[in-house]
């Protein structure tokens, strides 16, 4: 992802834009880690050379702690970056082995295909781009892939989008092994902390800001010599990942001391025919990318916390749509790490039950969830109840009003929402309440118009 060296900059006194574009000279990867030295030793009659034998970078990794997905996947498509579009590189990859692990098959995601989805000439709302912003060079989030792709795009939909903890090396782990590869930020622009080991080209780096590239973990080797990394890491171990910027060195490896910006694993499926919302996506995500950048720039941010909605006692909220179909799903997001919900088929008058269904949310991120029994629906309500709260698409926001110089990564981004009456409803006070009303932030007690409630509805 394209984004600002920010502290180190600050502190500088200048501002510069890095790119996730292809930044690697040839010059520097025809570089070895460790060069021979040679000693002259002059003797009285003749004058040899001696040189120092090179290092043996022959490590082979054995099954204990090893896993990747390309043993797997053997056919697993290297693509090669075009522009500043790393984040949707390493997006697609987590979809195409997510889609592998799930069917045993593969699919082939054009990232300049989903450039043009999440970033279309014209929509209603989601995020925008800052007026003569290239979209080909601005870069993006992960979230916005979750978010814009949820609503599905050509045969495929995106069923979930797994936030995962980035210092959480086992549950990326296991995120690799049963679900597919995590889509990682990392620091990728210091060409002084890449090297070649061998057949395996290597990154450590020890800096937490200025995170500057997308690429997508497919495996791990837990003991990946430390020693295979120009600059020192502190422990054996590294993530194998699929790094669009530069395919022909093979796969990178990326210490296990590197830190990671974020992680998700992003997940689609072709089960569903068409995907029914109102949400533009949910805000409380959005802002919580936004927030570590802007703290650390010391901007006022108060205005913008805690964007989901609560009622006492649980929170149910409803969304109604009118066409005939074969009801498969529901999709909604959950901003806490942990979230049990109830799902509840209505008529379109929320009067009468025709279905329920419980269901965990066990991490942050979106979530589809599969009925058990398809129903047959016209018109109809879809109510959830969340114990620690609902998710909303909230109020626009500009963040080019924020983050005039685009600071942060999302500072080149607008996020519009719109929502009509009769859409999205809130239970309160033992009656349904439409989010449009005039006084619903008195009645939830909010300062933001909290719009379009989160939920989607997946047909067969």
């Amino acid at each position: 992802m394209k984004k600002l060296l920010i502290l180190s900059l600050i502190i500088a006194g200048t501002l510069s834009l890095v790119s996730c574009a292809d930044n690697h000279t040839s010059d520097f990867e025809n570089t070895v880690a460790s060069t021979s030295e040679t000693t002259a030793l002059t003797e009285a009659t003749t004058a040899e050379v001696t040189t120092k034998a090179k290092p043996l970078y022959d490590y082979v990794h054995g099954e204990d702690g090893y896993y990747s997905i390309a043993d797997e996947m053997t056919e697993f498509d290297m693509k090669s970056q075009k522009y500043g579009t790393c984040w949707l590189y390493a997006a697609s990859a987590s979809m195409e082995t997510s889609y592998f692990k799930k069917n045993s098959s593969y699919i082939t995601i054009d990232p300049l295909h989903l450039l043009d989805i999440i970033y279309p000439d014209e929509k209603d709302e989601g995020i925008f781009l800052k007026k003569g912003a290239d979209r080909k060079e601005v870069g993006g989030l992960q979230w916005t892939v979750a978010e814009e792709l949820s609503h599905g795009f050509d045969d495929l939909v995106l069923d979930s989008s797994v936030i995962l903890d980035p210092n959480d090396r086992e549950a990326i782990k296991e995120n690799v092994r049963k679900r597919g590869g995590v889509a990682v930020g990392v620091l990728d622009s210091d060409n002084s902390k890449i090297g070649f080991f061998g057949p395996y080209r290597t990154i450590n780096y020890h800096e937490t800001i200025g995170f500057d590239h997308d690429i997508t973990i497919i495996g791990y080797d837990d003991h990946f010599p430390k020693e295979y990394f120009r600059e020192p890491a502190s422990e054996d171990g590294a993530w194998i990942t699929y790094n669009s910027n530069n395919v022909s060195a093979g796969f990178y490896y990326v210490s296990y001391s590197a830190p990671l910006e974020f992680a998700i694993s992003h997940s689609v499926t072709d089960q569903y025919s068409e995907v029914l919302s109102y949400d533009a996506g949910d805000e409380q995500t959005l802002i919580s990318l936004y927030t570590p950048y802007a703290e650390a720039l010391g901007f006022d941010i108060s205005s913008l916390q805690n964007r989901s909605v609560r009622t006492e006692g649980g929170t149910k909220v409803a969304n109604v749509f009118h066409k005939a179909g074969k009801l498969a799903a529901v999709g909604t997001y959950n901003d806490f790490d942990e979230q049990d919900i109830r799902i509840e088929i209505y008529d379109a008058g929320m009067q009468d039950l025709l279905y329920s269904q419980d269901a965990k949310l066990g991490c942050r991120g979106y979530h589809t969830i599969e009925l058990d029994t398809p129903l047959d629906v016209t018109g109809y309500a879809v109510v959830i109840t969340y114990p620690n709260g609902a998710p909303v698409e909230g109020e626009s926001i500009d963040f080019r009003q924020l983050d005039p110089e685009a600071l942060t990564p999302i500072g080149n981004f607008e996020y519009k929402t719109v929502s009509e009456k009769g859409q999205s409803f809130v239970y309160v006070d033992h009656n349904w309440k439409d989010m449009t009303d005039s006084d619903i932030k008195d009645v939830l007690k909010t300062d933001f118009e909290p719009n379009n409630c989160c939920i989607k509805a997946l047909y067969k």
